[in-house]
């Protein structure tokens, strides 16, 4: 889904989550109606996983705020003076404990409708609770919207996201090797960034997946754990492989096991791309022959004493960068065992 279209959907949902609730306050006769429409304002966000976290801590935010404030108001007298003091103790409260919990926030403005309107209330209890259930009616509209009408889910965006990473490492796999053949060139450091960045941004989509979606959802969150732990992996066999060729000025060597080393990049690559897009077939089988033969190959060259003519550091690059390549197909390779039981 294109950016805008996603900001216009956005739009569509946060506006028919107020004027729902909206009308459900006019059908009850709520008195303060605008804090139920406020509130679908507040916690509607573009994901779901967002929206259902927002909903959460508004509500027990304002539950928090409410109880505060109606015990506040319930001991002190109501005059200026001790009005003041007392938003000055329960925010500064509410702003501290913010660094645990972020639901404080919510307590916090809870806190000031509560004080700040409900001074000339005879019944502050009632008044109390009356917000609180105007504030939830106001979620809940805000989460029905959000899960029922066009849901823009983090799983389906997750899922988008290793598959394209997939390729990019599968582009990024198949130049590292393409650099090390051409006699152990120096490459650019900015694809494996934006892969690493994307790799740490995965964790924070899956621990939201698995904490909100995949209790409204059918998921399968387990597979969606194997994926990015995998991605994971792979991203920090190519950092290992860029710091490798980046890590040794002088003039290279050609290497006798290229096309061996090719072909490991190109089969462990498209297997990685097949896993992530759910093909069915991964040619897992292909890449363990690859990496047997392989190792058979290099058995038989140091047999044959041709690793002699390296130097020390030249030796020590290609054997790291060798063994980089074979954990990367391997990772693989135990990451299809994982995903592909699931």
């Amino acid at each position: 889904m294109k950016p805008s279209l996603v900001h216009l959907t956005h739009g569509f949902k946060t506006a028919l989550a107020a004027i729902l609730a909206y009308g459900i306050t006019l059908a009850f006769d709520m008195e303060f109606a605008y804090w139920a429409v406020i509130s679908t304002v507040i916690v509607m966000q573009v994901y779901v996983a967002d929206s259902v976290e927002m909903c959460l801590y508004r509500l027990s935010g304002t539950f928090i705020g409410a109880v505060m404030g109606v015990a506040v108001m319930l001991v002190i007298p109501h005059t200026p003076l001790w009005i003041g003091s007392a938003l000055f103790v329960t925010i500064g409260i509410c702003a501290f404990l913010t660094r645990y919990k972020t639901r404080y926030r919510m307590a916090a403005i809870t806190v000031v409708i509560i004080i700040m309107t409900g001074i000339f209330e005879e019944n502050i209890v009632l008044f109390g609770a009356s917000r609180v259930v105007e504030i939830g009616l106001g979620i809940l509209c805000a989460f029905g919207v959000s899960v029922l009408v066009f849901p823009r889910r983090k799983a389906d965006v997750l899922k988008k996201r290793l598959a394209e990473q997939a390729v990019s490492c599968n582009s990024l796999c198949k130049e590292l090797v393409l650099a090390f053949i051409r006699r152990q060139q120096h490459v650019d450091e900015g694809p494996i960034a934006d892969l690493e960045n994307g790799a740490r941004e995965n964790q924070a989509f899956l621990l939201n997946v698995h904490r909100h979606e995949a209790r409204i959802y059918r998921l399968g969150t387990d597979n969606f754990q194997a994926k990015v732990f995998l991605m994971g992996r792979s991203v920090e066999h190519l950092r290992t492989m860029v710091r490798i060729l980046n890590g040794i000025d002088g003039e290279g060597y050609d290497i006798i096991m290229s096309k061996e080393l090719s072909e490991i990049a190109h089969a462990a690559s498209d297997t990685l791309t097949a896993l992530m897009s759910d093909r069915a077939e991964t040619g897992s089988d292909n890449l363990c022959h690859l990496i047997a033969a392989m190792d058979n190959r290099l058995t038989q060259i140091r047999k044959e004493g041709r690793i002699r003519r390296f130097d020390l550091d030249h030796l020590v690059q290609v054997i790291s960068f060798y063994s980089s390549l074979k954990y990367y197909a391997e990772d693989i390779l135990a990451g299809a065992e994982r995903i592909l039981r699931k």
